[in-house]
């Protein structure tokens, strides 16, 4: 039985720390569910402009193609915070230490519907060269590049 692996963002700049979530996806599951934050959702509260879905979708398909390692995947819009994730059959979230409270929401509502908890993978966030966790907002501020914290 296939192992189905979800996990969510709104990869607005793709970084290492996105490469880092995907990669591990693809090494925990056998088929990897992405939701990419829908454009009114991926808006909401951020300090920075965000590109429009079409334009991330073909990003982050770029990333895949080369992360996934032929294994499937598929993308769909992310129109709230739990997505199908609170409800469809998967078997793990991947997210990161900043994320996490949020796959613990998800499980919480999963076992309120009678449904298994999902096996929640936690990254420890990827940093800078400056040490600091790297994000698409310090990207876009100019803080660091999207490059940065790719060294080993």
């Amino acid at each position: 039985m296939a192992i189905k692996v979800c996990l969510g963002g709104t990869f607005n700049v793709i970084h290492a720390g996105h490469i880092a979530l995907l990669s591990r996806a693809f090494s925990e599951g056998d088929e990897v569910y992405i939701g990419l934050t829908a454009d009114s959702m991926a808006r909401a509260g951020r300090g920075v402009p965000v590109k429009k879905y079409s334009v991330r979708l073909a990003g982050l398909r770029q990333t895949l193609e080369a992360v996934s390692g032929g294994k499937p995947f598929r993308i769909f819009p992310l129109e709230d915070r739990m997505g199908p994730a609170a409800s469809e059959d998967y078997d793990s979230i991947i997210v990161s230490r900043e994320t996490e409270s949020g796959a613990l929401e998800i499980n919480r509502a999963r076992t309120g519907k009678g449904l298994k908890p999902l096996r929640v993978i936690i990254l420890e966030m990827v940093l800078a060269n400056d040490g600091k966790p790297i994000s698409s907002t310090r990207v876009l501020r100019g803080e660091i590049s999207a490059a940065d914290g790719d060294n080993p």
